[in-house]
């Protein structure tokens, strides 16, 4: 849960006073998104164990969808895990304020899940 909190609040910073592509590196290779994930597997065993910290630190602290995603993906890499950020646009209004959620090695939705179907899928890192 530390870990975490700690992650949520780097992200945050990162997020608001560093643009994303100085910091993006830290989440893999850039690209365009691939064919997307249902989100309708649960995660298991590790991929379960952090959705369920994220989701608690994002609880106390107020993270948003890219916050959470950027957390999860770097407790995944230090647990040497594949995880893919994936960023998405509204799909009735591409103009408006973009999605992201997290997609683990087992094609299983960490992060942001729950509103990821109004959401085109653009563009992933990892």
């Amino acid at each position: 849960m530390l870990e975490a909190l700690t992650l949520v609040a780097l992200a945050r910073l990162l997020r608001r006073r560093v643009p994303m592509r100085r910091w993006s590196f830290l989440l893999g290779a850039t690209g365009p998104a691939l064919a997307g994930t249902s989100g309708e597997l649960p995660p298991v065993g590790v991929e379960a164990r952090v959705a369920r910290a994220v989701g608690s630190a994002a609880r106390r602290t107020g993270a948003n969808c890219l916050e959470q995603a950027v957390a999860a993906s770097l407790m995944l890499r230090v647990r040497r895990r594949p995880g893919a950020v994936v960023i998405g646009l509204d799909r009735t209004d591409p103009a408006g304020v973009p999605h992201a959620w997290l997609v683990g090695g087992s094609g299983a939705v960490l992060t942001g899940g729950e509103t990821m179907g109004d959401f085109r899928a653009v563009s992933q890192f990892g």
